[in-house]
């Protein structure tokens, strides 16, 4: 059923929306809460509508725009949600059975891969006495740099799915491999990953034992939690008769489980989304999960109009998209959006007085923009080279996170700098010299961050008074502080930055702006010429992207190989080459 964005709803019905981007859905969903507040018989004092949403950003704006209704109206992410619901006062009864130190978790946070759990966790292998031929050794994986190299990257990419009914760990295999500088490429077999993916969870419990959890966790511990203790959803059915997840197309296949469950009592679920907009396949998000999601006395809508963008806009977004047409509601015709070819910098340079947001697929190509650094040469593995050139864990991570703290405070995001240094073991929950440490780091900014990584340690030295490991003259470490520059490491940096105008496609989903130039590091526009919403997620992305524009539209590319490739979008686009 087609509906428009300030319609109402009945509200003791589950409930599946699709709208398009720019259709209001925030709006709407505020709406339906509100209509729910003043006319439900469900709700009494203490319980409560819960309002998942994807990040902390889109939290801020409900709860902004809900005002004094928000007070029986608990907004949060679904890990938030989980943890304070369900892991804070339940997960100890059954601590013991997967060895987490319950009484040591603090929050989840982003887990580090750190070499010295992989040696042991290697090490220590529940299987390691299979490790024979045509399976590595235990000295062939421990030893030899390009081994180690390839299962670090392989294990970045540990994540949980379904394998039939039970949760279990696995990594990409794709991912085992490191290529040297010298092109060549490393791969670990495949016999030997199927035998170390045996003893994931052995590698998990290393994290566990410390009572570290990540975001995946959260969602791991929930699940079994419910599975086993049928009430704990009953507490959760009493406290929350009414749960609706925005953003739906972005959730993983554990949080549709979880998802079913609570549906399966009273609760009633809504859910909000679009496919075509589902860009985490990295965090296990699957568009189709949208589309199949189905409940019992669960009704269908659609929202085809879009507030946000101008006709000309849409008519791009509707030629990327044909099952799903877009409708104007601003009908402003607006102007033909452009793609600029030529260098990033003098195309953002040239429209700088549009007051652009700039839009990247990748972290290092925001960072270059955001220092307005140019060059042919930018190693995306320079973290990698640091690490691998200073073996002094407890420095090499003071100055990691001292210089993401750094970056992540100048980038407007103080709270967050202030909680990477709690994993600087000497500022851990001191937030007294937390403080200090980094405003005296901001207030010298110059002192260190014009050259080399030898004067940021210099300064933590003899400034702060912080006694680091000494750099050995003539040695390894100490070259590659003095020959790597302060700025390098920072292009490295994934900062969080909710303020500046130069973002990754990721950082602005949820968000609108007025203008936007999407930077490309390619002339590959297939997104546009041969569009594949369903089962391309990188057209996706750009979708999404090209969607969070509301009156301008530029798309950069450094060069055009072929002209004519572009044929068919000459009535969509305008085309300027810069010299």
């Amino acid at each position: 059923m087609k509906i428009k964005s300030d319609d109402l709803i009945p509200i003791e019905n589950n409930f599946k929306v699709c709208a398009g981007p720019g259709a209001g859905k925030t709006y709407w969903l505020i709406n339906h809460i509100k209509n729910i507040l003043c006319n439900s018989k469900r709700l009494q004092k203490n319980r409560k509508i819960a309002c998942i949403t994807y990040t902390n950003v889109a939290v801020k704006t409900i709860n902004e725009r809900l005002g004094s209704y928000s007070k029986q109206v608990e907004v949060s992410t679904i890990h938030s949600f989980l943890y304070f619901n369900l892991l804070k006062p339940y997960v100890y009864s059954i601590a013991n059975e997967y060895g987490l130190n319950f009484r040591e978790i603090d929050g989840h946070q982003d887990m580090k891969v750190e070499g010295g759990k992989i040696r042991k966790w290697i090490k220590d292998h529940p299987r390691k006495n299979y490790f024979k031929s045509p399976i590595l050794s235990e000295k062939q994986l421990l030893n030899l740099q390009p081994n180690r190299k390839a299962i670090n990257n392989w294990i970045k990419t540990l994540r949980y799915k379904f394998n039939e009914k039970e949760l279990i760990l696995f990594c990409d295999n794709s991912k085992a491999v490191y290529k040297a500088d010298d092109g060549e490429e490393t791969r670990i077999n495949k016999d030997t990953l199927d035998l170390l993916s045996s003893g994931l969870f052995e590698y998990k419990k290393l994290y566990w034992q410390e009572g570290i959890i990540d975001h995946e966790d959260v969602l791991f511990f929930s699940y079994q939690l419910l599975k086993r203790y049928p009430f704990m959803l009953k507490i959760l059915n009493a406290k929350y008769p009414y749960f609706f997840i925005d953003e739906f197309q972005d959730t993983n296949p554990i949080q549709v489980k979880i998802i079913n469950m609570i549906a399966q009592e009273e609760t009633v679920v809504g859910v909000i989304g679009d496919s075509a907009q589902s860009i985490y396949g990295f965090q296990g998000a699957n568009c189709e999960q949208f589309e199949s999601f189905e409940l019992m006395n669960m009704n269908n809508y659609e929202i085809h109009g879009n507030r946000r963008s101008t006709n000309r806009i849409i008519d791009v977004l509707n030629s990327m998209r044909r099952d799903f047409k877009q409708k104007y509601i601003r009908n402003k015709e607006g102007e033909k959006p452009v793609i600029v070819i030529g260098d990033k910098i003098k195309a953002i340079n040239k429209y700088n007085n549009e007051k652009l947001v700039t839009l990247s697929r990748k972290n290092i190509t925001v960072n270059k923009i955001r220092k307005d650094i140019e060059s042919t040469i930018f190693e995306n593995d320079f973290l990698e080279r640091f690490k691998e050139a200073d073996s002094d864990k407890e420095r090499r991570y003071t100055i990691m996170d001292t210089i993401f703290a750094i970056e992540t405070a100048k980038n407007g995001n103080f709270r967050e700098a202030l909680k990477i240094l709690d994993r600087i073991s000497f500022l851990e929950k001191n937030k007294k010299n937390k403080f200090h440490y980094l405003k005296s780091l901001l207030d010298d900014y110059d002192k260190y961050s014009n050259d080399f990584l030898i004067d940021l340690y210099t300064y933590i030295n003899d400034v702060l008074n912080v006694k680091l490991t000494t750099l050995r003259k003539n040695s390894k470490i100490r070259y590659f502080y003095e020959n790597s520059k302060y700025k390098e490491f920072v292009i490295c940096v994934n900062s969080i930055n909710e303020k500046s105008d130069n973002k990754t496609i990721h950082q602005s989903k949820g968000d609108e702006f007025d203008n936007i130039m999407i930077i490309k590091e390619d002339d590959n526009l297939d997104f546009l010429t041969n569009p594949d919403l369903i089962n391309n997620e990188e057209h996706r992305i750009y979708y999404v992207a090209m969607s969070r524009a509301k009156e301008k539209l530029f798309i950069n590319i450094p060069y055009l190989n072929n002209p004519k490739s572009l044929k068919n979008l000459e009535d969509l686009f305008e085309f300027i080459y810069l010299e």
